[in-house]
């Protein structure tokens, strides 16, 4: 739940203090710290930030003015300029000028410093919010005790006895919290015989006289020579008056703050929108969260801020309440767009049990419904309520413009967000179709070939080696027309070994490729491994892929009369890690100048159009997530050497 008290507080940010901090929005990159700076000394404008965001347990160790830069940040440049051109009422000016306050606050942090109170910007928040609480600004009937205001600021309830407490007198008082005779000393030191009173605050604080003196005087200088509000070189003053049209009849700021609650919530995404609201709800005025309610293409009305584990949105979605119900108000106002309410009267359900229901799940005895239609779409808040007296017409105006803000930047998003997971799935549905076709061609000439292949075997049966060159072949396309027809479907999980054993797999492969690709171009290859080397801790299929990329590079490269030589080393220990080797050496022209520099990375290919340049890309990325290792070395003239370093099964 919000805060219940800030929308019947309506004393108005200090007019110099927010003309100032609107300047500084204007700028392109406004400058948050020296905004949060301006807050920090507007006791109104620091009292409602903490009141819509309160304060995080141990938060307040960073210092007051990053406390206040988070929140005003997390509002935003546009949320905030809205704010404070929607605030301004006629006849609602402070008690006390802002310096009184300032100087109070700035007596009590000094003091607090100097006595080593362990948080002093409570001493400082104490001085600056003093007069608040007594102050002729809150609305008739509903000003808030001060234990449950500061409470609702996350502060401690020794700052509410502060505020509470009118003097401080230790001898007659006995003891009391350090902050209350902060405060009371604070006092005396802003008052126009501080002089008269140095004694008095020395004895509240346990300071030194002399101490006293300077820090006061400190802090005099302080205030007079750095202006609270500043204007910039050739601005006029801004002057203390106050807006004296209401916002509904001052057409320039209705423009105004409509067209920046709009910019507040455009092109974000949905959680970006909920937390934006979730700090204007209070800010504005709306002391429960409100219920944002769209309607769907079926004529439901379903939540659009998200519906949360046992949420009152949740519920509501639940309903499956319809547009054409006849007994809803919820219904009716979302219909006609025009405001109405439910309010019950605590007994059995009334007209509809659907709108009975949402009020207690709101937790007030009736809610108000607020159209928030627009640019096509039917969408209401309901806002809960206890008094049966209808909104302010100004004041459902804010909520309207709010969070019909909030709304329509949601249903944008929902509506991109579908439009790009339609568009998607046709062009996922396009792929699949495409690689579909291609394996039915490829199907054809695979078929031809296992054929030939069988034909081979069936005419010289007592030749074995041609038989495993056969069976290794046909094993091969199997594989080949396997990939094709799995192509245009998700990738999952397969019941593959997780491991291989490397000299048996290259022996394998040397049968399969030794002669298309190093012996008809009269190139040697030659394989050298240990004895009892241990498997490796990667699929065959991966490693496989990797091998055969690198013998078709250097088959490429390799001219007839030069060699490669493929070696397997059982044990190298790598970061700590038991690894196997496999080491690609060849005697050839070595790596481009412009290949040497990153041969690793993706990037066109000068071997002609059949070749994408990925293929030592895609070997790196398939032994990084077999946490394998690949290392180069090449010289022009010399050759090139490729070192895989590939975890054995055993410390996988």
């Amino acid at each position: 739940m919000f805060a219940a008290h800030l929308s019947a507080f309506e004393l108005q940010p200090l007019p110099d203090g927010a003309s100032t901090i609107l300047r500084m929005l204007a700028a392109q990159t406004p400058n948050w710290a020296e905004i949060a700076l301006v807050a920090a000394r507007d006791p109104a404008l620091s009292l409602a930030l903490l009141l819509a965001d309160p304060l995080h347990p141990g938060e307040l160790q960073d210092g007051l003015n990053a406390a206040l830069r988070r929140r005003l940040e997390r509002i935003g440049t546009d949320l905030l300029r809205a704010w404070l051109l929607g605030l301004g009422h006629v006849g609602n000016s402070p008690d006390e000028t802002p310096d009184a306050a300032l100087l109070r606050a700035e007596c009590a942090l000094h003091l607090a410093i100097e006595a080593e109170y362990p948080r002093p910007d409570e001493a400082y928040l104490a001085g600056l919010w003093f007069g608040l609480p007594r102050s002729a600004g809150w609305v008739a009937g509903r000003r808030p005790t001060l234990p449950t205001l500061v409470a609702d600021c996350g502060l401690p309830a020794s700052l509410a006895d502060a505020l509470e407490l009118e003097d401080a007198d230790p001898v007659a008082g006995g003891a009391m919290h350090p902050l209350l005779t902060l405060l009371a000393a604070a006092r005396r030191l802003a008052g126009a015989d501080w002089q008269e009173r140095i004694d008095e605050a020395a004895g509240l604080t346990g300071l030194e006289s002399g101490s006293v003196v300077a820090l006061r005087t400190d802090v005099g200088y302080i205030l007079s020579g750095h202006a609270a509000y500043p204007s910039p070189p050739g601005f006029p003053g801004t002057g203390a008056a106050c807006p004296t049209l209401r916002l509904a009849d001052d057409p320039y700021r209705y423009a105004g703050m409509l067209g920046l609650l709009t910019a507040a919530f455009v092109d974000l995404d949905a959680a970006t929108i909920r937390d934006r609201l979730a700090i204007a709800c209070p800010l504005f005025g709306l002391h429960t969260p409100p219920v944002l309610l769209g309607c769907g293409e079926d004529g439901r009305l379903r939540p659009l801020l998200g519906a949360a584990a046992a949420s009152p949105d949740l519920l509501i979605g639940e309903l499956r309440l319809r547009l054409d119900d006849e007994t809803s108000c919820i219904a009716l106002g979302a219909r006609s767009e025009q405001p109405c309410s439910h309010l019950g009267d605590g007994g059995p359900p009334g007209r509809s049990v659907a709108d009975w229901q949402v009020a207690r799940w709101l937790g007030q005895p009736g809610f108000h419904v607020i159209p928030l239609g627009g640019a096509g779409d039917t969408s209401v808040a309901l806002v809960a309520t206890a008094s049966a007296q209808a909104l302010d017409s100004e004041l459902r105006w804010r909520y309207a413009a709010l969070l019909g803000a909030a709304a329509r930047a949601l249903r944008s998003h929902a509506r991109q967000r579908d439009a790009i997971a339609e568009r998607e799935a046709a062009l996922h549905r396009r792929f699949r179709d495409h690689v579909r076709r291609i394996a039915h061609e490829a199907s054809n000439p695979l078929t031809v070939l296992k054929t030939r292949i069988d034909m081979l075997a069936l005419e010289r049966p007592g030749d074995s080696t041609l038989q495993d060159e056969m069976s290794l072949l046909n094993a091969e396309l199997d594989r080949i027309d396997k990939l094709l027809r799995s192509a245009a479907e998700l990738p999952v999980e397969t019941s593959e070994m997780r491991s291989c054993r490397v000299p048996e797999l290259l022996l394998d492969m040397r049968t399969l490729y030794g002669e298309p690709l190093f012996g008809s171009r009269q190139i040697q290859l030659e394989l050298r491994a240990a004895r009892d080397v241990p498997p490796a801790a990667i699929p065959a299929s991966a490693l496989k892929q990797v091998l055969l990329n690198l013998l078709r590079n250097a088959s490429e490269a390799l001219q007839p009369g030069q060699r490669l030589v493929v070696s397997v080393l059982p044990l190298v220990n790598v970061d700590g890690r038991n690894c196997l080797e496999i080491r690609f050496v060849d005697n050839g022209p070595g790596l481009p100048v412009e290949r040497a520099q990153d041969p690793l990375s993706p990037r066109p290919s000068a071997k002609g159009a059949e070749h994408q340049g990925l293929g030592l890309a895609v070997v790196r990325e398939i032994l990084a997530q077999w946490g394998g290792t690949l290392l180069c070395r090449t010289q022009a003239g010399a050759g090139t050497s490729f070192q895989i370093f590939v975890p054995l099964e055993q410390s996988a």
